[in-house]
Order: C-alpha cells, then structure tokens, then sequence
C-alpha cells in the first residue's frame, strides 16, 4: 500500500508513475489554500518558549499585599420577577401580599395546598381560588438568576477580528438583555505574553480588571488563542513579531494568576482547537488549573467557532440567567446545539463533591456518524444492519474488493462495524429517530 500526498486545484486529472500503476494507493489531497476557504480557526503551530525564563527576565512585581480584597456576596436565592420575591408592589393595600403560583408551589411543594394569590396575614384575601391562564414564556419557570454577572473575554493579542470577536459579541448581547438596571459588565482584554515588557503591561491590566470585576458574583470567562496542532501547546504572544506557544500549565497559570479573585467559581469557556484536549500532556495541564471552576472545551481539529453559539447560548441561558447548575444545565443544552455534534465533541470539567470529574458528550447518528464514528464520505453507497449496542455497514459496490488482493484475487466488500463506546450513556436531550447524544465519564 502506498500513501501519496498533493496539492491540486480542483478537477485535476493525476497521472501515477508507472512504478505505480496496478497498484493499491491511498491518496492525501490537499486543497489548495484560497481567499475563498481560508478558514477562521484556532489551529496552527508555533515554537514553545519556557514562561518561567520569560518571567525571570522582568522584574517581579510590588507585593500587591495593600490591594483592596473583595469578598463575593453569597447567592441568597434566586430572585422571582413575577412577584418579586413575594412583595407588595402589586397591590396597594398594606396588609396584603402578592404571591405568584411558583413560589407557592415551592413553598408547598411537600403539603399542596390551593393556590389564592393574595394573602393577609398568611389567609387568602379571595374567596375562591383564581384561574390563571398562559404560562411562563420568558424563562422555565417565574424565576432567575439575577446575580451581578461579568463576561469576560480574554484573547491573543493580534487575532483575526473573525475568530472569537463575533462570537462572544453574539453572546454578550443575548445576556445584557436579562440586566435592564446594571449588575452586569462585559470586558475584553487582549494579552501577549512573549515579551517580559507585554507580560507586565498585561499583568497590570488584569490585576486592574480583577479589581473592578471582585463584586459579581458570577463570572462567565471566554479564552480565544490558538493551539500547536502537534503538541497542544497555547499560543501565548509574539516574539519579534512571531507567534510562539507554551506548555499548557504554564500559560494558564500566569494569564489566570492576576485574575484569581474572579476566577475562583467561575465559568471558563475554551475557544481553542482540539489539540490542547486530545494531547495528553496538555489536556492534564488545563485539569490542573481547574480549582473550583468549571471548564468547556471542544475537540474538533479545528474548531468553527460559528457553531458552538447556538449550544452556549442555551448553556449560558440555563446557568446564568436561570440559576440551574453546569451540571445539568450542559446536558439540557444538548436539545439547541444546532450542527455542533458533526462538528466536534464537548468537554466538561467540573468539581462535585470536591473530586474533579471530566465528562464528553458524544453525538451519535445512524447513518452519519455511527456511535461516533465517521464514514468513508466518498462512498454513497454503504448500507448497514444494526443490533442493540452495534451497527454494522457493507459497501454494496458490485466491484468493490474485485482484483484488490494479491495475485489479483478478489477480496470480500469492504466492511464497518461499530460498537457503543464503553461506559456510554444514551441521554435524551437532542435524540431523534436517528441520532442522539452520549456522555461518558473519562
């Protein structure tokens, strides 16, 4: 078998050396780059410098031991905008308390009793019980999650303005909407940690932003660089007008250091490409500064990011505005994802029960991509079969295998089997007749 690598404009004919010809050969094509499919991604490579050198190269900075600290408010409750916690303002008699239907279940949840409405004195003012028509069209229940929220955007300096910008934009608009009277910020700081000089100038810039950002107390973190493809290094600046990359731990833990008053608790939304989660070494180094904050990365090679914004935006509805854990709220975003699953994988980083546990969750599709796994595209014509946990597929091609094997003897079709990755669980969130979603913990 013999693998050959080209580059070809399209509709080009290949003629093989005749040492070559009658003999099996696996082709690479490689489309040649154009204006038209540049794609805006978080791939690439770039040589690693140790950050440690770079850091002892500057000098350190002043103790920031006379810095104000800030303590985040503890979350109380979720707040009703329906009754407004079970407030006054709807009526104008002073004995009398408006309740709304949710946050009377809530508090009879175990003892159901009728539900009046207006109560003085813990009685119901009506005699007879209302009838409420409609239903709860602005969030899944009558209550949200009014915390001060910040959105954070940290990003490598000089970036293309298409990767990561529009995104979080997207997503920014989405949640500013839900804090008509303040108690949300968005920020961006862009970094480049190349130089002991554009180290400080950002360390100074974050411990400022740490500053003004240590009352909210929920923070929602984006992180858009890109990734080595080989070693899954982080791009972390430039050189002499170069891009370089670090190890992973490295990175993280000097961009994050200055940031530690909000990062502690947060929510760390990774816009980078695959690599830093399929290389080993690397994927151990974003575990390490995980803390008490919860992480989300995708490993698609190279990540389209235009499609991980219908499932963040449902992630970022269900966490952020209506108070559910990352937990759950990461599986109940599974039903918006849009194209996500055919494009790249999810991961979940999270600290329950103070153990860290990783979760993947998987989209599956009979035809396209059985329990995972992706079809030879070329060929139209596979059929399959499929039993409990295994889907199996043969080519249907009357010359497929003919005069393939040696001697020119015919091999058999060509075959695929596919079984349910161990310790999978099928979730209901997104399934239809073909497809669903899997989450295993890694």
């Amino acid at each position: 078998m013999f693998t050959v690598s080209c580059v070809l404009p399209t509709n080009t004919p290949v003629t093989l050396p005749v040492s070559l010809q009658g003999k099996p050969v696996v082709f690479t094509v490689l489309m040649a780059r154009t204006k038209q499919t540049a794609r805006k991604v978080t791939g690439g490579s770039a040589p690693r410098v140790n950050l440690q050198v770079l850091q002892k190269k500057k000098a350190k900075a002043k103790a920031a031991s006379n810095e104000p600290s800030f303590k985040k408010p503890a979350n109380i409750n979720s707040f009703c905008v329906m009754c407004r916690d079970g407030g006054d303002m709807w009526v104008k008699k002073p004995d009398v308390k408006f309740i709304c239907v949710t946050c009377h279940w809530q508090k009879n949840k175990n003892d159901p009793k009728p539900y009046f409405g207006f109560y003085s004195k813990k009685k119901p003012v009506l005699s007879t019980p209302p009838i409420i028509p409609g239903g709860f069209q602005y969030a899944m229940t009558s209550q949200v999650a009014p915390l001060p929220t910040a959105l954070v955007h940290l990003y490598l300096e000089g970036i293309h303005q298409d990767i990561g910008h529009p995104q979080v934009a997207m997503l920014h608009s989405f949640l500013q909407a839900y804090f008509p009277e303040g108690d949300y910020n968005f920020s961006q700081l862009p970094f480049n940690l190349g130089t002991p000089e554009s180290m400080e100038a950002y360390e100074k810039e974050a411990s400022h932003l740490a500053n003004t950002l240590g009352a909210y107390s929920k923070v929602v973190l984006f992180l858009t660089t890109h990734s080595d493809e080989d070693r899954g290094d982080l791009f972390i600046g430039y050189i002499n007008n170069k891009p370089v990359a670090s190890k992973t731990l490295e990175f993280l833990q000097l961009l994050l250091s200055p940031l530690s008053k909000v990062v502690d608790g947060a929510d760390i939304i990774f816009y980078v490409c695959g690599s830093m989660v399929t290389n080993p070494q690397s994927f151990n180094g974003v575990k390490e500064v995980a803390q008490q904050s919860s992480l989300l990365l995708f490993d698609a090679e190279h990540l389209q990011l235009a499609c991980t914004v219908p499932y963040l935006q449902s992630l970022l509805d269900n966490t952020t505005i209506q108070g559910f854990p990352v937990s759950s709220a990461a599986r109940v975003a599974l039903n918006d994802c849009g194209m996500l699953g055919r494009h790249s994988n999810i991961i979940l980083v999270m600290w329950q029960e103070e153990a860290l546990v990783v979760e993947k969750f998987l989209w599956t599709d009979k035809h396209l991509k059985p329990w995972g796994h992706l079809l030879p595209v070329q060929c139209p014509q596979w059929v399959g079969g499929s039993a409990e946990k295994t889907i199996s597929f043969e080519c249907k091609y009357s010359n497929c295998g003919k005069d393939m094997g040696a001697g020119e003897v015919s091999l058999p079709p060509k075959t695929y089997s596919f079984s349910i990755p161990e310790n999978a669980t099928q979730l209901p969130q997104g399934k239809t007749k073909t497809s669903s979603w899997l989450q295993i913990t890694l």
